[in-house]
């Protein structure tokens, strides 16, 4: 697994082009609950480009984000030039929770590369008493639409394992969390809420999209290109665009004092 999580680092432009934003009502509540002051110190666990850490620099935010994928962090650095953040090119895993305390501890899209029992262990280090834990996770809900269907063969013949794997597993992960954290003697006042949405792509635009997914990236460069073709074929047979029904899952829960 750390493989494919290192791989989106080989596409970061396009990584940064393509990955959508959270629904606006989903980061303000995500920043409703995390209960922070003005310049409260918060860890962002794999930041990438930054579509999470703009938002918390901008709400004056001391913040220190991971990010072991250089290419991913030197883009979100010329986002934040302007703001209190530090970059640290580490996984979550080698952080020295000495660093701490911070006030808030959180991640957008990436806990789930991180063993559960593992994250929580190493939250509840980093945190000061009464500090906030914030997950967000994009679900893709789009398994009953006609180009989902149509395109099962392509994923049957260039990745058969890859329902076994993020980013398809992410719904069972985010169950996972919630199992942890309910029964987790550091944590309390555990909240989740779901938004839905939906994403209406051109041809172009979603396999650009598809190139950053990281089991298309672990694909062999023939064996990529066939399997992004035969999308593009498959949206242009449907009309040439496709939506793609997501669901935006907010977790947030604060250390015990």
């Amino acid at each position: 697994m750390g493989e494919q999580r290192e791989a989106f680092n080989e596409v970061a432009g396009l990584y940064d082009e393509t990955r959508p934003a959270a629904p606006p009502q989903a980061l303000q509540a995500l920043f409703e609950r995390l209960h922070l002051d003005p310049e409260g110190r918060v860890l962002e666990i794999g930041c990438g480009t930054g579509q999470l850490t703009v938002e918390l620099a901008r709400r004056g935010f001391v913040i220190v984000a991971l990010e072991p994928g250089v290419a991913l962090a030197e883009i979100c650095a010329k986002k934040t030039v302007e703001f209190d953040v530090t970059f640290r090119n580490e996984r979550f895993e080698d952080f020295d929770p000495e660093l701490g305390p911070f006030h808030a501890v959180v991640a957008s899209q990436a806990a789930h590369w991180i063993k559960c029992e593992v994250f929580i262990e190493l939250t509840r280090k980093c945190l000061r008493p009464a500090g906030r834990l914030g997950l967000l996770w994009h679900l893709d809900r789009s398994q009953k639409t006609e180009f989902y269907r149509q395109t099962q063969p392509l994923y049957d013949r260039f990745l058969p394992d890859a329902h076994e794997r993020p980013p398809w597993t992410i719904p069972q992960h985010v169950a996972q969390y919630l199992e942890v954290l309910n029964a987790s003697p550091s944590f309390e006042q555990i909240e989740v809420e779901r938004w839905p949405w939906k994403r209406t792509f051109d041809e172009e635009g979603y396999l650009r999209f598809l190139r950053t997914h990281s089991p298309v990236r672990m694909l062999d460069e023939a064996d990529r290109e066939a399997f992004v073709a035969g999308h593009g074929e498959l949206i242009r047979d449907l009309g040439g665009q496709i939506e793609r029904f997501y669901e935006t899952v907010v977790i947030t829960a604060e250390k015990g004092v």
